[in-house]
């Protein structure tokens, strides 16, 4: 795991040095700078997993440096935590629309930081528990064991939801007369003896839903679905903040997310935005800067770009021209 530390101060710098070398993973190397730029230039040079970044240091400030590097990297998928002591809320506000994961107040406790860099890292190691992971001493081993649980779990979705498809079909193929299946047949195979349609297929339903402990894949999407209605106009809005929110890592909501949908989330997430804007243009004399605001977008470059992108338009010219009424 790769964490830049970007702070002006030496003391900040070697406290977190001693954190660091109090944490007991055998798999994270940092790398410290000292000016806006320095955390500007070393992020679009290199990709890091975590960046704890003071927003006041010579030069452009923390938040600065990293709307330009957000700005400059379309799949940015670093952790952005902002360390400061300075409590005034616009450092908060302007944190928040950046998509900032944490504001963390100096002086700056190791429990804090510690826990930042657990919940990090075991995104890194889905379906291993941390402690099983440095364990093995071989990160690209841990990783692929992690990968090979994922597979399996993946797997395991995709059997139930054949299975669930052959056992609606079997119900619906037994019709109104329903016809069980031949009870020495169902009792080798099933390992149980159900004599009647009603309690072989009483059986086979409850074995499906617990086995997958009721989180069946697309009432899961549908959660997601909703989720991204009803907060899509939040600039912080990600897969992890809903993963968070219904309970489930963020690796699996995403697989499940593209399995059903046949699109990723951020697309998905994209489009629902584009679409929210070129209504509120062709319905509204809203101001474009205000628009942007309405469908998830802090800066109003940004958005104009990403509704080029997706539209071949500026919002103006779209306004002017396709989505003229």
């Amino acid at each position: 795991m790769k964490i830049l530390i970007a702070d002006d101060e030496m003391g900040v710098k070697t406290l977190f040095k001693h954190f660091m070398e109090q944490y007991p993973s055998p798999y994270t190397e940092y790398k410290m700078v000292s000016t806006g730029e320095e955390l500007r230039n070393t992020c679009l040079q290199e990709t890091f997993d975590i960046v704890f970044s003071d927003i006041k240091m010579p030069g452009l400030t923390g938040l600065e440096a990293i709307y330009e590097i957000k700005n400059a990297s379309e799949n940015d998928t670093t952790s952005y935590y902002i360390i400061s002591g300075y409590e005034e809320f616009e450092f908060a506000q302007q944190a928040i629309r950046l998509g900032i994961k944490d504001y963390i107040l100096k002086p700056v406790r190791y429990s804090v930081v510690e826990g930042i860099l657990r919940n990090e890292e075991g995104k890194l190691f889905l379906g291993l528990s941390l402690e099983d992971a440095w364990a093995m001493h071989d990160k690209e081993a841990a990783l692929r064991l992690s990968q090979v649980i994922q597979d399996l779990a993946a797997s395991y979705i995709e059997t139930y939801k054949s299975f669930y498809s052959s056992l609606t079909g079997w119900r619906d193929m037994a019709g109104a007369g329903k016809i069980p299946i031949e009870v020495g047949y169902f009792k080798r195979w099933f390992d149980t003896e159900c004599d009647t349609f009603d309690k072989q297929y009483k059986f086979l339903e409850e074995a499906t839903l617990s086995s997958t402990d009721g989180s069946y894949s697309k009432e899961l999407m549908l959660k997601i679905v909703s989720q991204i209605d009803a907060n899509y106009r939040n600039p912080s809005l990600g897969l992890d903040m809903i993963a968070d929110q219904l309970g489930y890592s963020t690796q699996y909501l995403s697989m499940i997310f593209s399995k059903e949908t046949g699109t990723p989330f951020s697309l998905y997430l994209t489009k629902k935005r584009i679409e929210n804007a070129k209504h509120l243009l062709s319905t509204t004399k809203m101001k474009i800067k205000d628009i942007a605001g309405m469908c998830g977008y802090s800066y109003t470059s940004y958005f104009i770009k990403v509704f080029r992108k997706e539209t071949g338009y500026s919002p103006a010219e779209w306004r002017d021209g396709p989505g003229k009424q």
